[in-house]
């Protein structure tokens, strides 16, 4: 149930974040320069909650479990 939940919340921060990152590409039209683009998304906290956000879903993804709990009797 843990993981389950931690994959959901980080799920949904990713989205969140790369949909708020993405309206960071509406200064290209204001006249920035792509290299000002991306080196202002890297300091924004989006960038870093995103960073954490993968993290935790990769963990969770990955992360090795027992097949069954040890209180269980099979």
């Amino acid at each position: 149930m843990t993981r389950t939940f931690l994959f959901l919340i980080s799920y949904g921060l990713i989205v969140i974040t790369i949909s708020n990152m993405i309206f960071y590409f509406n200064y290209r039209a204001l006249g920035y320069e792509w290299n000002e683009i991306f080196r202002y998304i890297v300091q924004t906290a989006d960038f870093a909650l995103f960073i954490i956000a993968a993290c935790i879903l990769i963990l969770t993804v990955y992360a090795r479990v027992p097949s069954r709990l040890p209180f269980s009797r099979q």
